[in-house]
């Protein structure tokens, strides 16, 4: 019992990890969000919406391929 605990915890301790690695790029997401709500109740940005919602994209583009590259490749290893 006292083994499968162990494994348990250790387990959780290795998913911790990881999910604290994988929240950086949600929270520079949640930090480019946040900036562009400022801009558009603000207005004091030289920046267009047009242009802020095309950097969000292209910012997250390269992210969410990422994602979906390590998911196909996590459904490879596992078959």
């Amino acid at each position: 019992m006292a083994a499968g605990r162990d494994a348990a915890t250790h387990a959780g301790t290795l998913y911790r990890k990881m999910f604290a690695v994988l929240r950086i790029p949600v929270r520079k997401i949640e930090a480019e969000a946040e900036h562009l709500r400022e801009v558009e109740q603000t207005g004091e940005s030289g920046e267009t919406p047009f242009i802020a919602i095309l950097g969000l994209i292209l910012f997250l583009f390269p992210i969410f391929l990422l994602m979906a590259g390590l998911a196909f490749a996590a459904y490879y290893l596992a078959r």
